[in-house]
């Protein structure tokens, strides 16, 4: 049987109601047809199949034996096109699958706190993973490699979105014990941050660029202090500048979070830091995706939330 030969679903309720009902009118009724439309269609079945289907008795129609069992057989198509048009309810507990983020390792405590414990209790079947923000980022979106990317750009290559989720302001620390540590009440001027050397955050802001540290981005009156050690970890520096006379430029939420741990010190500046706008970056291909869309919308709600 050809394609365009294939009994449309109207027809195929019909063979089953009749089998049912084993009468025209009622099946018609059922299906809200005209008992002359219901007769086409049974015509044009019989005339498909090469067979009568029903023959009349007194009060109604006698299925035959092939009328019975392409009855059966279209019970399985019939349930799928019913599902097929059912209206869909999205629930989050079912889905089990990965997703990854490429995202500087500050990020997750620093610009969606909550989001770990949220997606968790909502949809417990997610693996959420945290991948390190390498120069191939927008590559490995477009390949697939990673499902999003947090981080501040100016331009987005063709084929993937991007949305603001907040602020970095940066400012400077310091272990507790290092001399302008002692300064918290008085903001320092330049010139007695270029007195000192920094443990550095350094990154490309694409593949082949130059490696730039956070400092010279956020404070570029400071471009000309030494660096004594550079990283592209934040959390690396950590336990290093609270060991070190050494200055580090960190984002504000992530350097208030550690002092209020006792870890470090905010030190207050005359100079402000330039201000960037991170983003949630994505391939339009995942918006065609219904779970990473919900995946997005939980984690921008829990990024404003923490803004």
């Amino acid at each position: 049987m050809q394609l365009d030969q294939m009994p449309p679903y109207g027809s195929l309720r019909l063979l089953q109601l009749l089998c049912e009902k084993r009468n025209l009118a009622a099946a018609a009724e059922a299906l809200g047809l005209s008992i002359s439309a219901a007769s086409r269609r049974l015509s044009e079945l019989r005339a498909l199949f090469g067979d009568p289907l029903f023959t009349r008795f007194p009060g109604g129609l006698m299925p035959t034996r092939r009328a019975l069992r392409l009855a059966d057989e279209a019970e399985a198509v019939i349930r799928g096109y019913d599902e097929l048009m059912r209206p869909k309810r999205f629930d989050p507990v079912g889905i089990v699958r990965e997703v990854r983020i490429g995202c500087a390792d500050n990020a997750p405590f620093s610009l969606f706190p909550n989001f770990a414990q949220r997606l968790l209790t909502q949809a417990p079947g997610i693996t959420l993973t945290f991948l390190p923000l390498g120069e191939e980022r927008f590559a490995q979106l477009s390949k697939g490699e990673l499902d999003f990317v947090v981080s501040p750009v100016m331009a987005l290559p063709e084929g993937l979105r991007g949305i603001s989720i907040g602020e970095n302001e940066y400012v400077l620390a310091a272990g507790r014990h290092h001399p302008l540590a002692a300064r918290r009440e008085e903001p320092v001027g330049n010139d007695e941050v270029l007195r000192h050397a920094f443990f550095d955050i350094c990154f490309r802001t694409h593949p082949g660029g130059p490696v730039l540290a956070l400092r010279e981005v956020a404070f570029p009156a400071w471009a000309g202090a030494r660096s004594a050690i550079r990283t592209t970890s934040f959390l690396s520096g950590i336990t290093s500048l609270g060991a070190s006379s050494l200055l580090m430029v960190l984002p504000k939420r992530t350097a208030e979070t550690l002092d209020a741990a006792g870890m470090i010190s905010v030190v207050p500046t005359k100079e402000k830091s330039v201000v960037q706008h991170p983003q949630l970056i994505w391939h339009v291909r995942s918006d065609k995706d219904l779970e990473l869309e919900w995946f997005r919308s939980v984690l921008l709600v829990s990024a404003l939330e923490s803004a």
